[in-house]
This record gives C-alpha cells, sequence and structure tokens, in this order.
C-alpha cells in the first residue's frame, strides 16, 4: 500500500476531482492539472474519472500495488488511464502501457498517458507506442470517443500477464 508522505514536509490541499484533502507531492500536483485542464479545457466531465484506481499482484513473495493516477471512464468503458510522475514521461511509457494492459481483467485500456508538470506522451497501448508528445497531445473527449469506435479492445493473453506483471513491477520498484 502507498505510505503517506511525511506531513512534516507536505501539506494536504483539495483534490479537484473528489474534493478530499490529499497530500501535495509531485505526482498529485502532476494528477491535478491534468484534471483541471481535461475538464476546463478539453470537454471531460468530472463523472468520467476514476480516481487512484489500483493494480494488485504478487511478485517475489512480495505484495504490489501499483496505482492509475486517473482512469477515464465514459459510457461503462475505460478509454484511457493518465499516470504522473516527475521526471522524463519517455522512460516511465513501458510502465504506463503495463498499467493498461493490466487495470481491466476483460480488455486492454486502448489510450494512456504518461505526464510531468512540463510535458506529456500520448499512449497508444495496443501498439505500445507514443503517438505524440506535449500536453496538447491529450484528446478532448469527443476526439477520444471518435478514436475508441471499435469496441471491444482485445483481452490480455494469459500468457503475457505475468510479463506485464514484472514490467510495471520494475517501474513502480525499481524506478
Amino acid at each position: 500500500m502507498p505510505q503517506n508522505p511525511d506531513p512534516n514536509i507536505f501539506i494536504k490541499v483539495p483534490c479537484f476531482l473528489t474534493g478530499r484533502l490529499v497530500w501535495d507531492t509531485d505526482r498529485e500536483r502532476i494528477k491535478q492539472k491534468l484534471a483541471k485542464q481535461m475538464v476546463n479545457e478539453l470537454g471531460y466531465l468530472i463523472s468520467d474519472f476514476q480516481v487512484d484506481r489500483e493494480i494488485r499482484f504478487e511478485k517475489e513473495g512480495k505484495q504490489i500495488v501499483s496505482i492509475v493516477d486517473l482512469a477515464v471512464k465514459i459510457d461503462g468503458r475505460v478509454l484511457m488511464i493518465l499516470r504522473g510522475a516527475p521526471g522524463s514521461v519517455i522512460t516511465r511509457e513501458a510502465g504506463t502501457i503495463a498499467c493498461a494492459r493490466l487495470l481491466e481483467p476483460d480488455y486492454i485500456v486502448p489510450w494512456a498517458v504518461q505526464a510531468n508538470l512540463e510535458d506529456a506522451s500520448f499512449l497508444d497501448v495496443r501498439r505500445k507506442k507514443s503517438i505524440g508528445y506535449g500536453w496538447e497531445t491529450i484528446p478532448t473527449r469527443t476526439e477520444l470517443l471518435e478514436r475508441t469506435e471499435n469496441w471491444p479492445p482485445p483481452r490480455l493473453p494469459e500468457k503475457r500477464i505475468p510479463l506485464e506483471q514484472q514490467i510495471l513491477y520494475s517501474y513502480d520498484t525499481h524506478g
């Protein structure tokens, strides 16, 4: 389970989406910036978001919990996930793609965003590659729905699950 930051260093601020008080960490600042831009500028609804979805699995005898900062769920379908972290977005793409491939048991979430406060990578999860860099590449709600016409996306093959878990484990515990 993620640990709470040291209260002597961080303060709590209200979450844009939930109104709950959250620790004002770098990761949280990125999440809040994403949420505000997507609602205020890109046409998403607050109700489209699921906050802090967990992916749980066991690796090397340890219980691993990875967090998807934001999942965009429209009409009962998670169409895109967003993860934020300081540092290079490029070096974190594989971990974010692994999250999108593991989050839903019945299908691969087709789109993902990895962001920091200055940059973002918009990812095609099925092809496992970035299709654009910069905050401006994050699609509007309408564009996301248009990009996701072919539903459902494929299910992750059982033999790929341990491989994707290994990728996520490496990124979330060592990187």
